[in-house]
C-alpha cells in the first residue's frame, strides 16, 4: 500500500484517538467533579453518604460503570434503538440501491450478470460465442488483478491510488 499523505494519515488518528479516547475520559472527569462539587456538595443528606470526592469516583467506578455497560447492551440488544438507527441509516444510504463504484461495478457485477447469462444458455443447451468467451476471460482478468491486491476502476483523485 502507497502511504503518501502521511500527515493527513496522522490527522485522521489525531481525530480517531481524540474522539474514541481522550473526550470520553474528560467527559468522566467532568461529569463528576461537576455533579460532585456543584450538587453533592450543596445538598447535605447526600453529602453524607458521599463524604469525600474519592468515595464519589470510587461508588461511580463499581456501581455507574455495571450500570452503563447493561444500559449500552440494552441499547445493541434488547430495546430496538440500535436496529431503528440502522434501518434508518440503511434506507438513507444511497449505495445499498446500487453498486457503489470501483471493483463492484467494474468487475462483480459484470462477472454475476455474465454467470447468470451462461447457466441461462446452459438451460437451453445453447453454447457460448467467442465473444462472450472473451468477456469471460477478460472479467476472469480483472478478478485475478484485484485478488493480487490491484485495483479496479477510477478512484477519487486525492486517494492516494492513483
Amino acid at each position: 500500500m502507497v502511504t503518501k499523505n502521511k500527515g493527513f494519515r496522522g490527522f485522521y488518528y489525531f481525530r480517531l484517538g481524540y474522539t474514541t479516547y481522550l473526550t470520553v475520559i474528560v467527559a468522566v472527569v467532568n461529569l463528576l467533579s461537576s455533579t460532585y462539587f456543584l450538587a453533592i456538595k450543596k445538598v447535605p443528606w447526600i453529602l453524607g453518604i458521599f463524604p469525600t470526592f474519592t468515595e464519589y469516583v470510587v461508588f461511580c467506578i463499581f456501581v455507574g460503570t455495571p450500570i452503563i455497560i447493561v444500559a449500552g447492551w440494552l441499547h445493541l440488544k434488547k430495546i430496538g434503538t440500535y436496529g431503528a438507527e440502522s434501518d434508518i441509516i440503511n434506507e438513507s444510504h444511497p449505495y445499498n440501491f446500487k453498486f457503489p463504484p470501483g471493483y463492484q461495478k467494474e468487475v462483480l457485477g459484470p462477472a454475476w450478470s455474465y454467470i447468470l447469462k451462461i447457466n441461462i444458455k446452459r438451460a437451453n443447451g445453447e453454447k457460448l460465442t467467442e465473444d462472450e468467451l472473451l468477456r469471460i476471460k477478460q472479467l476472469e482478468e480483472r478478478l485475478k488483478n484485484l485478488i493480487t491486491g490491484g485495483f479496479e476502476g477510477s478512484p477519487p483523485k486525492g486517494t492516494g491510488i492513483n
